[in-house]
């Protein structure tokens, strides 16, 4: 099989995958081991995929809109339970802490308790509301509403966070890369998530699985800035890193 070849069927198994083992190649494509190893080097160099240890995974993939929330609420529910549970469980009585908007932060108000002395500041007017029916004390940050994420957002917004030390803070990202961090597709969206990550002292992101190696355009963090709660782990060099929690049903 010509070179050029075996790259686009490599290629092609990654699209439908998302990612392979050296094995599979192997054995899918009838060669030796470092041959596929030459050809991945190639590909890795071109950034057409990413070389991990034991076969590879797709390259980035572009997230530019946000969807509605209403789509946005039923797709990988019981991945976003399972880590708004954990999420939930880390608020003690005497934190003071930043929600942002978002659906999985949105699964946390099941699990917060009701009995709760801890103080809520959200960009997340449903939060705001389903928190305060539990009767807590929560502030609600203003400025611009934006329809999509139903997330307070604008230079308004940045003002007001900016005055707060949070204890603790909970934020929700449309990509998470090694290249490019957390990532958002709205520039006002962004700018609030980056303002309120300088001001909380301990900072979790919640993503499930399929938030891994997808970019959308706006950068708002590092992803040594916070800690990332997730259902699984992805393969490659994010399982080096100790900032990455996978969370067990067991937890």
């Amino acid at each position: 099989m010509l070179t050029k070849t075996r790259q686009k069927e490599i290629l092609k198994l990654l699209e439908n995958r998302g990612s392979v083992t050296l094995q599979e190649l192997k054995d899918h494509l009838n060669t030796s081991e470092s041959t596929i190893r030459r050809d991945l080097n190639t590909l890795d160099a071109q950034g057409k995929l990413v070389k991990v240890f034991g076969g590879a995974v797709a390259a980035d993939n572009m997230s530019i809109r946000d969807e509605q929330v209403s789509r946005r609420e039923e797709k990988n529910l019981e991945e976003k339970r399972l880590i708004a549970r954990y999420a939930a469980s880390l608020i003690q009585d005497d934190d003071f802490v930043y929600l942002d908007a978002g659906t999985t932060t949105g699964c946390m108000l099941d699990y917060i308790s009701d009995t709760t002395t801890a103080v809520f500041v959200t960009n997340a007017p449903s939060h705001a509301q389903k928190l305060a029916r539990k009767g807590m004390e929560v502030i609600l940050i203003g400025g611009r509403l934006k329809q999509s994420t139903e997330a307070v957002v604008g230079e308004e917004a940045c003002r007001q966070i900016e005055k707060f030390n949070f204890s603790l803070g909970f934020l929700g990202s449309n990509g998470v890369s090694e290249r490019s961090g957390f990532s958002t597709p709205d520039q006002d969206e962004a700018m609030v998530k980056k303002r309120a990550i300088e001001r909380i002292h301990r900072c979790f992101v919640l993503c499930d699985h399929t938030k891994f190696y997808k970019v959308s355009p706006i950068s708002f963090a590092k992803l040594e800035d916070a800690v990332v709660l997730t259902d699984s782990a992805p393969q490659g060099n994010f399982q080096e890193m100790p900032n990455i929690v996978e969370i067990s049903e067991d937890e």
